[in-house]
């Protein structure tokens, strides 16, 4: 006999449903998780939901209850796991020399586009009689933004003399999707949403989480944790840094407080990122 559902609940993209004798979690199927919850498996990772029934449209989870008020201690918990899930499943593969010069190549066009949209924007400013309060915020710190434009630039130089001969990449399983929301913390801590997940460069993963997080966690901290079990090389580490260097442009609003928030959190940003950059952390 089919047990009666009692309860759905409507979380995010999922559902809870909560019948006689079990509780689930349903989603939309977007990507055949199986192989590679099977593969993590094997490879001793065990932090991913259980699936408990799938068809073409959706997947079935285990519901996991959560512990109320539980914190991950200092992130050093979640650091274990990223560099678990990177050191257990990274090997070496073959790659041509393009696909470094391709990767060199969009982050050096995009560092000049971003030198040209400041620069456009200085002189705009300096034409003005009277700044607004958010223009002449960025006019002080203009020297501070092409800085990191300029840093950015000769790291990618360094980087590409690093890389731009060898044939082999150290690639691992990447989440790709990484924020603290995603850890559920219960009798033990869960990852969810692998949806988005591929074979790449284990930077990816640190980078998008940083960019996510970059307010709430110590970052110097959690990379730390993470290299005390997962060392990134010395091409991996700048590419790294060069990655979360890269400031935004200034989103166009009509508010001047809109703009004036903005700036502050654009320049909040970069100088919270130069911390982490000068605490020699890998050293």
């Amino acid at each position: 006999m089919q047990s009666k559902i009692s309860k759905i609940t409507i979380k995010g993209k999922a559902k809870i449903v909560v019948s006689d004798d079990e509780t689930l979690v349903v989603k939309e199927k977007k990507k055949d998780l199986k192989p590679l919850f099977d593969y993590l498996s094997k490879r001793d990772i065990d932090f991913f939901p259980l699936i408990i029934e799938e068809d073409e449209s959706s997947i079935k989870y285990k519901y996991y209850e959560t512990i109320e008020n539980f914190q991950i201690d200092n992130d050093s918990e979640i650091a274990r796991l990223v560099s678990d899930l990177h050191y257990k499943t990274a090997y070496f593969k073959t790659v041509s020399r393009k696909k470094y010069k391709d990767i060199y190549n969009t982050l050096i066009d995009n560092t000049d586009y971003l030198k040209d949209y400041y620069n456009s924007l200085i002189s705009e400013i300096d034409n003005e009689t009277y700044m607004s309060p958010s223009n002449y915020l960025l006019a002080r710190n203009f020297n501070i933004i092409m800085g990191v434009l300029l840093y950015i630039e000769k790291e990618l130089n360094l980087w590409y003399n690093l890389v731009k001969d060898k044939t082999r990449e150290r690639v691992c399983i990447v989440h790709n999707n990484l924020r603290k929301d995603n850890f559920l913390n219960g009798d033990k801590t869960i990852l969810l949403s692998w949806d988005n997940y591929l074979v790449d460069t284990p930077v990816l993963d640190i980078y998008k989480f940083y960019k996510n997080e970059y307010k709430t966690i110590d970052f110097k901290s959690f990379l730390q944790n993470y290299n005390d079990t997962f060392k990134l090389t010395k091409e991996e580490q700048k590419l790294l840094f060069i990655m979360i260097s890269f400031p935004r442009k200034i989103n166009e609003t009509s508010s001047e407080y809109e703009k004036v928030k903005d700036t502050k959190e654009l320049l909040d940003y970069i100088y919270r990122t130069n911390e982490v950059i000068k605490s020699n952390i890998f050293n």
